[in-house]
């Protein structure tokens, strides 16, 4: 991550840091989120400024770029991993909570060039802690380049609030709850509320909202959702990515093309999602096209098969119909695809740690969520590569699509 630094003198040196462009090059307007972003202040090595200046999709493209170039590919595929505090030192805890970052952690942030950490409410004590958590762990790295990253759903137990005392204003209402009882004005307002907590403590990635439409198969997912009607989810969705996005937050939508009406744990074994390809385009894919134009960061692909589009009973994330085809090219989406979690049983009982990194990232995922093993997965994916079974430019595509984002967002700032 020193090199990130390093290079990014060179870089910007000739930079005139603009508010034009866009993905398509022509001017684009400052944004509330964007003019948010840019004023936030920031702290870490490389950083000069408590301002940011608002940088364009096409800065934040050339510089990602010029990075990525200059990169060796175990510091490529590093950036690819969304890890846990266990997964980098499973040996610091015996009561289940990981509240510090120990000397081994840092060390295989280092070593593994990890692109982010997934934080969990048995890491979050309280703000205090968890803001001094936050800011060991981007120091560790040098350059504030890590996605620090947490499941805020809104309530229930997908919300950190339900265990974290003084998280006084997040976390109290579910999603059905806000789609029945809220307008959509303050459902845009309770999301710069949860960006406004989180980023105070420093983390700078919500894994949420939950953009997928309820269905009666399956009440207990149907809590995490916004409501049964495609239509009003989709501006609920709209809402929430707005005020998150406007007060400096990344944003996640899952889980892509849809589970709503999937019966089961889908983290258990791998379950059908027997819509068809019209039906997922009319009900599901209008909310998530709605969140992609509100502004949504990244998108997290399923890991329930959706055989009647791929032909084959594979999670949806291993599958190019899916992430590249539908996701990528039919809904426009430029951003960071991720993975579910790949330490779920459904996925460890059937794959692998190293077969199904790689074959997501074949699929065309960016970013490999909680691999059940690092290391097997880690260097799977060089291996790979190595040996001509996954083109490395796939590899540089996918990071570049993280450096950007990270760069737009201000967690990787760069010297001018």
């Amino acid at each position: 991550m020193r090199r990130f630094i390093v290079i990014a003198l060179m870089i910007l040196s000739g930079v005139v840091f603009c508010a034009c462009g866009g993905k398509t090059g022509g001017k684009a307007e400052k944004t509330p989120a964007a003019t948010a972003a840019a004023t936030e202040g920031v702290s870490g090595e490389g950083i000069t400024a408590t301002e940011r200046p608002f940088i364009s999709a096409n800065e934040a493209f050339s510089q990602a770029e010029a990075l990525v170039k200059e990169m060796s590919l175990e510091e490529k595929v590093g950036q690819m991993f969304l890890v846990d505090m266990l997964q980098l030192d499973s040996s610091q805890t015996r009561d289940g909570n990981v509240y510090r970052l120990s000397k081994k952690a840092k060390q295989m942030l280092q070593d593994y060039h990890i692109g982010g950490v997934y934080l969990f409410q048995n890491n979050i004590g309280n703000r205090k802690q968890t803001t001094k958590l936050v800011s060991e762990l981007q120091q560790s790295v040098s350059g504030s380049a890590l996605y620090v990253a947490v499941e805020e759903e809104g309530g229930g137990e997908y919300s950190l609030s339900a265990r974290v005392p003084d998280l006084k204003e997040t976390g109290y209402i579910t999603q059905s709850e806000m789609g029945k009882n809220m307008s959509e004005q303050q459902v845009y307002q309770t999301g710069q509320t949860i960006a406004g907590e989180l980023t105070e403590m420093g983390i700078n990635l919500n894994l949420a909202p939950v953009a997928d439409v309820a269905a009666e198969e399956n009440p207990e997912y149907g809590v995490r959702c916004f409501g049964t009607e495609s239509d009003e989810v989709a501006e609920m969705v709209k809402n929430i990515v707005s005020g998150m996005r406007e007060n400096g937050l990344a944003v996640t939508l899952k889980h892509f093309p849809g589970v709503g009406n999937v019966q089961g744990e889908t983290s258990e074994e791998i379950l059908e999602n027997r819509d068809s390809l019209m039906t997922l385009r009319n009900d599901n894919f209008p909310v998530y096209s709605e969140g992609i134009r509100a502004g949504a960061d990244c998108v997290m692909v399923s890991n329930v098969s959706v055989s009647k589009v791929t032909m084959k009973k594979i999670p949806a994330f291993m599958s190019d119909d899916i992430v590249t085809s539908l996701l990528r090219e039919e809904l426009d989406f430029d951003g960071v695809i991720m993975t579910s979690p790949l330490n779920d049983n459904v996925i460890k009982n059937n794959y692998t740690a190293g077969f199904a990194a790689v074959e997501a990232i074949k699929a065309g995922c960016d970013m490999l969520v909680l691999p059940d093993n690092l290391s097997e997965s880690y260097q799977a994916v060089i291996t790979a590569v190595e040996e001509g079974n996954l083109n490395e430019k796939v590899i540089n595509t996918a990071v570049r699509r993280i450096l950007q984002n990270k760069i737009q967002r201000g967690i990787l700032v760069l010297e001018q």
